[in-house]
């Protein structure tokens, strides 16, 4: 019975002491969101709109506009009153720049190598911004953007390639003009199969192969090469004109000298240029040979 009672009364403080304890506080509410800044917000928004921008036009000016308000607000403390988050700052902004603006720089670049019609204008600019980029800090080894940037020095190798080849060709030509020089014809079917090879082979890069501009140019490597053959013989024939003089009689001049050279203008094959210009061109080289011949029979020896 003594226990009950003592129990009934502690029972009877504890819930006047429950009672009488005054309620908890009621929570905080949550601070006030920081102030916005206007140069951050500014800043995001410009790198947002860069990445919303199309593939079919650069954007290297909106780049550098970005690029010098992350310097100028980094320089003037804009981003944080405290040095160490503003060199925080600065650092994200120049990364999220870079990160933006070499996805869209790619995606552009290959815009223009997946169409037919490559500007020398734009071939310029995508070689000497993807130089750039490739040497940033930013660049991650290995990374989808560093495995773009190596296949893009790979289109732009072997279109280099197939330029200069074509340069070589078009400038090919032949000094040499004793009776005894021949035309390198052996050089010249070289070239030709090569300007085929590159044809047949899909100009060695599926993007490469894209550009008409080098298709046409390998397509006219035959009868660039003809006229350096034509250019040749015809240079050959103003040489040995005239010489008739020197000979002492005609059938000393035709058998030393006409025959010589009629027969070097003969060899002229078209199976080895297939040029619709033939006929035409190897006429005038004729005609113009047969002139010197007729002058030289009629002179008096």
């Amino acid at each position: 019975m003594k226990t009950l009672k003592i129990i009934l009364v502690l029972v009877v403080v504890a819930v006047i002491a429950f009672f009488a304890w005054p309620p908890p506080p009621p929570p905080l509410p949550p601070p006030p969101p920081p102030p916005e800044n206007p140069f951050i917000e500014r800043i995001e928004q410009k790198v947002d709109s860069l990445s919303k921008l199309p593939d079919s036009r650069f954007c290297k000016d909106l780049y550098k506009e970005i690029a010098y308000l992350i310097n100028d607000g980094y320089a003037n403390m804009c981003f944080a009153e405290t040095p160490l988050v503003n060199d925080q700052w600065k650092e994200n902004f120049t990364k999220n720049l870079y990160s933006a603006y070499t996805e869209k720089f790619i995606k552009q670049a290959f815009y223009v190598f997946r169409g037919s019609e490559w500007k020398t204008e734009d071939l310029r600019f995508i070689r000497s911004e993807y130089q750039i980029l490739q040497r940033s800090k930013l660049l991650e080894h290995g990374s989808p953007v560093y495995n773009n940037f190596v296949e893009i020095e790979a289109i732009f190798s072997k279109y280099d390639e197939i330029i200069n080849f074509v340069n070589i060709c078009n400038g090919f030509s032949y000094s040499y003009s004793s009776l005894a020089d021949r035309f390198p014809i052996s050089d010249v079917k070289s070239k030709i199969s090569q300007a085929k090879a590159y044809q047949n082979n899909n100009l060695e890069n599926v993007y490469v192969n894209n550009c008409t501009r080098l298709h046409e140019r390998l397509k006219n490597i035959p009868q660039s090469l003809f006229r350096a053959h034509v250019r040749y013989l015809d240079r050959k024939i103003n040489e040995w004109s005239n010489m008739y003089p020197y000979y002492t009689s005609h059938s000393d001049y035709v058998s030393n000298l006409y025959n010589r050279l009629k027969s070097e203008i003969d060899a002229l094959d078209n199976r080895v240029y297939n040029v619709t210009i033939f006929s035409s061109e190897y006429n005038k080289l004729i005609g113009k040979w047969r002139a010197d011949n007729n002058k030289a029979s009629n002179h008096n020896y």
